[in-house]
């Protein structure tokens, strides 16, 4: 297996000792504009039940947990590396009841319809193998009123890097606006950027 191929799926999927510690690091560094750019859209009240997507490290879930005050969040990742990390920063939100971050796939995992007020994800729409159904299950699980933030780098600045495309797919903000509106969320999306020095960032927002 080549380095590309290698990073591309621990980049989807984050394993052993490289995952731990050098993926780790460079989802929370790498993050931090997306995951910024998502707080300031997703607008927590105190009392919002939120799920994250592509929990990663747990940070943004320990993050949302204390903005939350009398919420829950839940996270869910393909990753157990990344589950066992993201349980380890958050073991005194799981021990209140706070905070449940489990290993799986969204797409195949079971969740009530009409359940959280905010469900939010960063850098992970690459690797849905159908991200049609996954939309359509976030509208589903939303309540109404609910607010999908989706965080995504920019597809010219994606193209530059060495990453497999087999693994990867990358999206135009277009596109992506396209999806969330066959998904249900009809006309009710914006898309915000931000440009950090040469690299530029998108958060598509939608409301059920």
């Amino acid at each position: 297996m080549t380095f590309k191929n290698f990073f591309s799926e621990q980049a989807r999927k984050p394993s052993g000792l490289f995952g731990r510690l050098v993926m780790a690091s460079i989802f929370d560094l790498g993050n931090v504009v997306v995951n910024d750019l998502m707080q300031e859209h997703l607008s927590i009240k105190e009392d919002d039940r939120i799920l994250e997507i592509g929990s990663g490290t747990g940070k943004l879930i320990n993050d949302l947990a204390g903005a939350a005050v009398n919420g829950y969040v839940e996270g869910i990742d393909l990753s157990e590396t990344m589950v066992a990390l993201a349980q380890k920063k958050n073991k005194q939100h799981i021990a209140s009841g706070k905070v449940n971050i489990r290993q799986g796939d969204f797409g195949n995992t079971i969740y009530n319809d009409n359940s959280f007020d905010k469900v939010c994800s960063a850098n992970t729409i690459y690797f849905w193998p159908a991200a049609d159904v996954y939309i359509e299950k976030t509208y589903r699980i939303l309540k109404p009123g609910g607010k999908l933030v989706l965080a995504f780098e920019d597809k010219k600045q994606l193209e530059k890097r060495s990453l497999n495309t087999d693994v990867f797919r990358f999206y135009e903000q277009t596109e992506v606006k396209s999806l969330l509106g066959a998904g249900g969320f009809g006309e009710n999306i914006n898309i915000f950027s931000r440009q950090v020095k040469r690299n530029r960032f998108h958060c598509a927002v939608a409301v059920k």
